[in-house]
């Protein structure tokens, strides 16, 4: 038992170290001081970060609610190819918003402001549409109204309090700046009736606790399993890997996720 535990309490020590080096890197890439590019985070956070940006594109496309997340389908302005890439959409009083939360001068900005057009996705629900980008002073009072809310939650506002360096009460000459940095479009979609009345982004399952139950189910079991001799120093060690892996995404999902 006394080996069992040791165990036990090394897995819990890698478990802290992982969440630890996980909330570093995301610190790092939600924080955009004016002039920095994102590309000079160390080569190590850029290739976690390139990491959790998969699992986050993975999940979204396999039908997985994270909050406000879904996929936006935009010809590429100057190739003509379609482009894939992971946005904000929110919703109220039956009006549908793309914010650039992050990075006024992502490549998704650009194209969707050329095209006009384009479509959102989770699964395998597909949604055409057409967008117009908003006035700096509509944007401002779409971020006020839709946002400001999002800003005091402790926990889920963590993410847009500093990607828009709002803080949780901002003022309304606070949130017109911030418009000035993140443009916000407003969408309308293609076709009529049911599908422009109902929720695209709903309110997500508790996706998170899954996740980080399953990673801890899967790294206590493999701990348990190494201690007993059943399985090789090298089988259970990989399988803790893996379930520490696995609870620190559900952790990233808890902490960083917007709910809807």
């Amino acid at each position: 038992m006394i080996y069992l535990a040791i165990a036990v309490a090394a897995v819990a020590v890698l478990a802290l170290l992982v969440l630890a080096v996980v909330y570093r890197v995301l610190k790092a890439a939600h924080s955009r001081p004016t002039g920095v590019s994102p590309h000079q985070h160390s080569r190590f956070d850029r290739a976690v970060l390139s990491q959790v940006t998969r699992t986050i594109r993975l999940l979204v496309r396999s039908g997985v609610r994270l909050g406000p997340v879904m996929m936006l389908t935009v010809r590429g302005r100057t190739s003509g190819q379609p482009r894939t890439n992971p946005v904000d959409l929110f919703e109220r009083d039956g009006h549908r918003w793309l914010v650039a939360t992050h990075d006024a001068d992502a490549q998704w900005v650009r194209n969707l402001r050329a095209a006009g057009e384009g479509s959102v996705s989770r699964g395998r629900r597909n949604y055409a549409f057409t967008a117009v980008e908003l006035p700096q002073d509509e944007a401002a009072a779409v971020l006020r109204k839709v946002l400001g809310p999002r800003l005091a939650r402790p926990i889920g506002g963590f993410v847009l309090r500093r990607t828009l360096a709002l803080p949780p009460h901002a003022t309304p000459q606070a949130f017109t700046a911030a418009a000035a940095e993140h443009p916000v479009f407003e969408l309308t979609l293609r076709g009529a009736g049911e599908q422009q009345e109902r929720p695209l982004a709903r309110r997500p399952v508790n996706v998170p606790a899954l996740t980080i139950g399953a990673g801890t189910l899967v790294t206590l079991t493999h701990v348990a399993l190494g201690a007993s001799g059943v399985m090789t120093t090298g089988q259970w060690a990989s399988g803790v890997v893996i379930g520490l892996l696995v609870a620190g995404l559900g952790n990233h999902l808890r902490i960083f996720g917007h709910r809807s």
